[in-house]
């Protein structure tokens, strides 16, 4: 093998390891069932969340982590730019000890099961083209925000044309909001559901 072979062997493999110890991004499941070992933030000018998920992979790689989960992203001050929260985890991680809602751009997620025992105020609807979970996450919670809820939950989600636009809607709640009665006699699901449809 002569030296330029040798080099792109070499620089091949380095490619190759660096990528088989890259930080990988978590689901909202996995990352609720582990414990993370540090919490970072980021701030910087970001076309698209998968482009502030990139910079959190980036950073995750550089402080040793074997994967990494984006928990808040907001609007910085008013200079264009965002601040993206993410925890970092270890290979060994520890399992969680509870699970903890998201909050996205200040506003709570909401489990289902917390979110039938809660009477909704209001809802939002957004509809455009989303290229992953994580737009449509950032669109919903700006308009919840809008309206002034602490917490949401995303009700309906379908496609609105051919064209791949989405349309999605969400129950917002207050801060303070109050149990359903239905949660108290234990027929919170179905009339949850029923209220998902006439919502859509």
């Amino acid at each position: 093998m002569n030296l330029k072979n040798s080099l792109l062997a070499s620089a091949l493999l380095a490619t190759t390891a660096l990528s088989a110890h890259a930080a990988t991004e978590l689901t909202p499941e996995q990352a609720a069932a582990l414990k993370p070992y540090d919490r970072v933030v980021i701030t910087g000018r970001f076309t698209a969340i998968g482009d502030a998920v990139k910079a959190v992979s980036r950073k995750a790689d550089k402080d040793g982590a074997a994967s990494f989960y984006v928990v808040d992203t907001s609007d910085y001050g008013n200079s264009g730019n965002w601040r993206v929260t993410a925890d970092l985890y270890k290979d060994n991680a520890q399992q969680a000890d509870a699970p903890k809602n998201r909050m996205i751009n200040g506003i709570m997620e909401l489990p289902k099961d917390q979110a039938v025992e809660l009477e909704p105020f209001d809802t939002v609807t957004v509809q455009g083209f989303y290229r992953s979970q994580p737009e449509v996450n950032d669109a919903i919670t700006k308009a919840a925000k809008a309206k002034g809820a602490a917490s949401f939950f995303i009700v309906r989600q379908v496609d609105a044309n051919q064209g791949g636009n989405q349309r999605i809607t969400a129950y917002v709640y207050k801060a303070d909001a109050k149990k359903t009665r239905s949660a108290k006699s234990g027929r919170d699901s179905c009339r949850f559901s029923s209220r998902a449809r006439s919502a859509g």
